[in-house]
């Protein structure tokens, strides 16, 4: 039989999705260029450097898209139409990424393990971000450098730069920037979950008909606060009891719209307390923490707008082009694009940001953003051209 190697569907390993021979198959679509993605770090940058795949797709028509990540970030890409092919890293992948070959390479982070990849990776063309034999991370291409200058000026990063992240690091692919949104596919079957859960969300009791008869009557709106943050910067989520003061404020100000918490697993004892809070109120519902990223990424997908500090849910929601309200202590907000859906929110303390992992200052900044800033950004989102009215 005669086979089409360079087709963009062709494994080699077992009939490709349109299961028909290659010999004058309509599907056929040559590759034109191999292009690797290396993006292992933390998960809300590996979903952030989705950004790229609409310029890759543009810049090389008829490419071939291989994203090379680490098994936890998975769950972000998995189904994503823009890449072909998805790698992990692991022991059993490091003999392919070694023996295959590619025409451009994209190293998006800046780190020892992620720039010594990326520096064995085969590739005629190789951007971004590598690793010297000394162990010093450095540009692999001029339009990095400036990305590489940010990293390593406190004064540059966090009060002269005005260019978000996805710029940045489109840039430093030179690659053209047009903004291009974050991009997080789902499966049919999770669109059709979320409707469920969102049906659910929507009956005073969450779970699909009033507490007080069997008549269902739906909220207005669901309002999503992403609880919790990754471990490793700790000052990047509310104390339990500044999220109680939060969440009274929304039950009061907007009394005809719910509040589901989102959390992950770390999460599930704070949110547990913050619910205890609201025994008696069915319009807080403490959704699941420990079903999996995808299925989180599910309970957010089903609610109307996010509160979130600058955290893996707060890109989760980007992605999944919520209207976000976003608050910042640790972190920058230039370097965060919300697509002019929601707002941010500063920590007012003078120390912002800093990027700094433990802290004795006070007052901490998690305890410095404004209540009444929260809910002037949710009435804001409630009536504008964005929320629309359509749910």
């Amino acid at each position: 039989m005669a086979y089409r190697f360079d087709c963009k569907y062709f494994t080699g390993y077992k009939p490709c999705a349109w299961k028909r021979p290659c010999d004058g198959c309509s599907h056929y679509e040559p590759v034109t260029k191999r292009i690797a993605v290396l993006s292992l770090e933390a998960l809300g940058a590996v979903l952030r450097s989705t950004c790229l795949l609409p310029a890759i797709k543009r810049q090389w028509p008829g490419c071939h898209v291989t994203w090379i990540t680490y098994p936890n970030a998975k769950a972000l890409l998995d189904n994503n139409r823009l890449i072909d092919r998805l790698l992990v890293v692991d022991a059993a992948t490091q003999p392919v990424l070694e023996h295959l070959k590619f025409d451009v390479m994209l190293a998006v982070d800046k780190s020892i393990e992620a720039g010594a990849l990326a520096e064995r990776i085969q590739a005629t063309d190789k951007r971004g971000f590598g690793l010297d034999t000394n162990g010093v991370i450095r540009p692999l291409n001029p339009e990095a450098n400036y990305q590489y200058d940010v990293g390593l000026s406190d004064e540059l990063k966090f009060f002269i730069n005005q260019k978000a992240e996805t710029q940045q690091i489109t840039e430093s692919m030179a690659l053209p920037w047009r903004r291009d949104p974050y991009v997080l596919d789902l499966r049919e079957a999770e669109i059709a979950e979320v409707a469920v859960r969102r049906a659910g969300l929507l009956n005073r009791n969450g779970e699909g008909a009033s507490s007080a008869s069997n008549e269902v009557a739906p909220w207005r709106a669901i309002i999503g606060y992403n609880t919790g943050c990754s471990l490793l910067y700790p000052y990047k989520k509310f104390t339990v009891e500044r999220s109680i003061e939060v969440i009274r404020m929304w039950r009061e100000a907007f009394p005809d719209c719910a509040v589901a918490l989102l959390g992950g697993r770390e999460d599930t004892e704070r949110q547990a307390a913050m619910k205890a809070a609201f025994a008696n109120d069915d319009g807080v519902i403490n959704t699941p923490t420990t079903g999996g990223l995808r299925s989180g990424m599910l309970w957010m997908d089903a609610a109307d707008l996010v509160l979130s500090g600058c955290s893996l849910g707060m890109h989760i929601a980007i992605a999944l082009k919520k209207p976000v309200i976003a608050w910042f202590g640790v972190s920058c907000s230039q370097e965060v694009d919300l697509y002019d859906r929601g707002a941010k929110i500063q920590a007012a303390v003078g120390c912002s940001p800093c990027w700094k992992k433990s802290c004795t200052n006070e007052p901490k900044c998690f305890n410095e953003v404004s209540v009444e800033a929260i809910r002037s950004a949710t009435a804001d989102i409630l009536t504008s051209d964005v929320f629309g009215g359509k749910k």
